[in-house]
């Protein structure tokens, strides 16, 4: 592959996804899925499925005078794709959405603009559609045997069925944006047509240049253009390591753990998924509603129109519910970690806002300590989590040689477990901290073996 610079993306670096076939005992399967960390194709897994026989056409039929939304992007080989378009990944913010039935789709499919309701404004050959990410259980609320139709039971999950999945339907051409799921991992079932699937480790992730704008919550998006990258400004990309894999009717995909994805519907296509939940999801939840936090008071401050930076499919709400979010997020995990005191104070749980009924529910059942807004601030500015920032501006301002600027860690305490492994993971060349070490602690040990930095100050009199 080539950017349209006329720079090549190393082949060597692609990998094809394992097909393997369907095992006969689901509970097998199932701890094998959840402990797996590469992605595996099940040949024909869903083929026997009463699903397998739904068509765009048959959908049509069946919801009749049903309303959906559905999203519309200039496809990139035409005038109608800007030049922005060309050189970045296509977001959803790029795109242009219509409510229209599912006939009214099929007519547009077709061709039949004159039947296609509000979706004629789109030109066939010049757009491609999609009705994605859509839940059964909204979608098909009228429709049990819809969503009856859908069992994940010969995978080893039998409590996960219609309700708890999501149809994806396109034209040609439509697509994902790549991007990876901070939350669980995925098991797609391909239903009519064939989709290409292109995953990247999570050990590429640098190399993929990601980002939190638009923002969404768990996701997390690639700013290449996979399909065209512009390798003059991403040019880790070339270098990238990427797992293909074209998935035809019946195919059923496994994408483990913050794998990257970007996914293209070859023609026509119908897609059902379910998400598994992971144990590590409460401590992403924690993560996310911090980051949802962070974002949308720094966006909101800045004035920027959410259409511009909040994902079309993303609500955002006050401060006041993000950090409602926050201290529900906090109950989960405090309950998972069975660190539950139904004897605490009721002080604790008041939070000076407005929650909803849920999120009050799970903080006065858990009893956790509710953080006050200074209590984040004082967590985001810790001195290593703003050293880490640091590193991370100067790299984004095109400051690559930090290691005679003088930035400081100022107590032991913080480092090396968070700060060393974050720099670590920064690829800087010698970075610079400033600490205080008892010659005598494991630390100090540590340190003349793995010396992480040029300048060291030891404090003898230390017995920390």
């Amino acid at each position: 592959m080539a950017d349209e610079r006329g720079l090549d993306v190393n082949k060597a670096h692609h990998r094809e996804v394992e097909r393997i076939s369907l095992i006969s005992n689901p509970e097998k399967l199932r701890i094998h899925l959840l402990e797996r960390t590469e992605p595996a194709v099940f040949d024909g897994a869903a083929s026997q499925w009463t699903c397998s026989q739904w068509t765009p056409e048959f959908l049509a039929s069946e919801l009749g005078d049903l309303r959906t939304r559905f999203r519309f992007c200039a496809r990139e080989n035409n005038s109608s794709a800007n030049e922005t378009q060309c050189k970045t990944a296509i977001m959803e913010t790029d795109c242009e959405f219509e409510e229209a039935s599912f006939g009214e789709f099929i007519q547009w499919l077709n061709g039949s603009i004159e039947r296609s309701g509000r979706l004629s404004r789109f030109e066939r050959h010049n757009f491609w559609c999609y009705a994605d990410y859509k839940y059964m259980a909204e979608l098909f609320k009228d429709f049990p045997h819809l969503r009856q139709s859908v069992n994940w039971d010969c995978f080893g999950f039998p409590e996960r069925g219609g309700d708890e999945s999501t149809i994806w339907i396109g034209s040609a051409e439509a697509s994902t944006p790549c991007h990876i799921d901070t939350y669980g991992c995925n098991l797609v079932a391909q239903i009519y047509g064939n989709k290409k699937w292109t995953l990247f480790p999570p050990d590429q992730t640098s190399n993929l240049y990601p980002t939190r704008i638009p923002y969404e919550e768990s996701s997390v998006f690639s700013q290449v253009n996979i399909t065209n990258p512009h390798l003059t400004r991403f040019p880790a990309f070339a270098s990238v390591v990427r797992h293909e894999v074209i998935l035809k009717p019946g195919d059923v995909l496994f994408v483990p753990k913050k794998w990257w994805h970007y996914v293209e519907s070859l023609e026509t296509s119908i897609s059902i998924n379910t998400w598994i939940e992971l144990e590590s999801d409460h401590i992403e939840r924690v993560k996310e509603a911090v980051i949802r936090t962070l974002v949308c008071a720094l966006k909101k401050e800045e004035g920027a129109s959410e259409v511009t930076w909040v994902n079309p499919s993303e609500e955002i709400g006050t401060h006041i519910q993000n950090m409602g979010y926050l201290h529900q997020a906090l109950s989960a995990v405090k309950q998972n970690m069975g660190d539950v005191d139904h004897n605490g104070s009721d002080e604790e749980s008041k939070w000076p806002g407005n929650l909803d009924e849920r999120q009050q529910r799970d903080i006065d059942q858990n009893k956790i300590v509710l953080l006050s807004t200074d209590d984040l601030i004082n967590c985001m500015t810790a001195p290593e989590v703003i050293t880490a920032m640091t590193v991370q501006v100067l790299k984004k301002s095109g400051i690559s040689q930090t290691s005679d600027l003088p930035l400081e860690c100022v107590d032991l305490k913080h480092w090396p477990s968070q700060v060393k492994r974050t720099v670590q993971s920064s690829h800087i060349d010698r970075p610079c901290y400033e600490h205080k070490v008892s010659e005598s602690s494991n630390e100090w040990k540590n340190i003349q073996k793995h010396p992480p930095c040029k300048r060291m100050c030891i404090d003898k009199e230390s017995n920390n």
